[in-house]
């Protein structure tokens, strides 16, 4: 294919990218190379082990700003990928890397889990030998972004935390506030649902999320106030909503130190029943990894949430330690599946079978499943082939204040609802 023809299968904001080609079989180094000319794109060196690679990197100095895209294989003689990574993590690279490798997808999907780890740029972990199409959508995704520098996490960018003391007076003074994150269901049927989320006003830095406050509360020895302030001001939207027509429910997000509280069961049923709501209509969301720490001590109190008639729902499962004795026993009436397999399951078969298995599961105990972290067309589709009762993430909607929310609802009709329709409101 002419070189003028093949520019068109890349934007133009592509076509001078400086491209490292490293693989220890030099008939696929060839073929690669071969691809990516076909896509308009001349690879600036090619070597055959990762050990060349880095003195090739060295003897280019400025690496970060020198080679914007590395295709890599990971087995590989004198030095692997994974000892290639962490000498780029030494030598600051910046730029993209493709995976490329006949290793199994276990371990493909180990070295992209470490490439994030080590905040690197993976566009793509692909079997090789890789298509003409495979790489074009691997290096299409650096299209909109061409020409930015690499966004490091810095000090600044860490949540703002708050202090004890601004804890104690924005609760006295109403900093606190919530939004609300729907969450749909695939019975249309059922009764419409979202998840209350926490957020603070604070008089200088602004909106702040959960990790501005919820640390420092449960540090303070005061994140009874801060869930009992967060379930007040749920239970007391939920009561207006009610009042004015609306069949609704709430999930509310529980620390691990509530669950120490013996009164909590009273507490809770007290303020939903003063606010003009039931029990029934909140779930108490407990993240797994945290509770398997401590699940005989929290017994008491999640039993007795439940006889009050709460639901309870295991949030961020897959990510944490469950013993299917301990899920069999306890008294969940939902599992929360953790957004990275939600998000990686139309592509990644360990994800895709984490998440089947997970809802076969919690179906096999009574209990409905709720994906979490849906973004996109394609993870839409994924979770309901795969059975979950309820899906929730920014493909239907991002968490709004009560009065958005609301005007959501009002423009959404469950038992019309299709993909479209859910795309139509993004």
């Amino acid at each position: 294919m002419p070189y003028q023809t093949a520019r068109s299968l890349l934007p133009a904001t592509l076509h001078h990218l400086e491209v490292l080609l490293i693989d220890d079989d030099d008939f696929l180094l060839e073929v690669t190379a071969g691809q990516l000319h076909q896509l308009g794109l001349t690879c600036v060196e090619r070597v055959n082990n990762g050990l060349a690679a880095l003195q090739c990197l060295r003897d280019r100095k400025a690496t970060a700003r020198q080679i914007d895209v590395m295709i890599c294989d990971i087995d590989m003689p004198e030095m692997d990928g994974v000892e290639y990574v962490r000498h780029l993590v030494s030598e600051q690279y910046t730029g993209s890397i493709i995976v490329l490798s006949g290793a199994d997808d276990r371990m493909r999907t180990a070295v992209g889990t470490l490439l994030v780890a080590h905040d690197l740029r993976p566009l793509a972990i692909l079997k090789k030998p890789a298509t003409l199409g495979e790489l074009r959508a691997a290096l299409m995704s650096l299209a909109t972004e061409r020409g930015l520098p690499r966004q490091k996490r810095t000090d600044d960018q860490v949540p703002h935390r708050i202090s004890a003391d601004d804890l104690r007076e924005g609760l006295a003074n109403g900093y606190l506030e919530l939004h609300y994150q729907p969450k749909v269901s695939r019975h249309p049927q059922a009764r419409t649902s979202a998840e209350a989320l926490l957020r603070w006003r604070d008089p200088v830095h602004g909106l702040l999320s959960p990790g501005s406050v919820v640390p420092v509360a449960e540090a303070a020895g005061m994140i009874d106030l801060l869930t009992r302030a967060v379930f007040r001001s749920a239970a007391k939207q939920l009561g207006e909503w009610i009042r004015a027509g609306h069949d609704l429910s709430v999930s509310v997000n529980l620390s691990m130190d509530d669950l120490t509280q013996l009164d909590l069961p009273e507490v809770l049923t007290e303020i939903a029943v003063s606010a003009g709501t039931h029990p029934s209509q909140f779930t108490l969301e407990i993240t797994e990894s945290r509770f398997m720490q401590n699940a005989v001590a929290c017994l008491d109190v999640v039993t007795r949430l439940r006889l009050k008639g709460f639901g309870l729902s295991i949030d961020d499962f897959g990510t944490g330690y469950a013993s299917l004795e301990i899920l069999q026993q306890l008294p969940f009436t939902e599992l929360k599946v953790d957004r990275l397999f939600v998000q990686n399951a139309h592509e990644d078969p360990i994800a895709h079978a984490i998440l089947e298995s997970s809802v076969q599961l919690a179906h096999s105990l009574g209990m409905q499943v709720v994906a979490e972290g849906a973004e996109t067309a394609k993870d839409w589709q994924c979770v309901v082939e795969a059975g979950c009762d309820t899906v929730q993430g920014y493909v239907i909607a991002r968490p709004m204040n009560a009065a958005a929310f609301i005007e959501w609802k009002n423009n959404w009709d469950p038992a019309q609802y299709n993909l479209q329709q859910i795309l139509e409101f993004n």
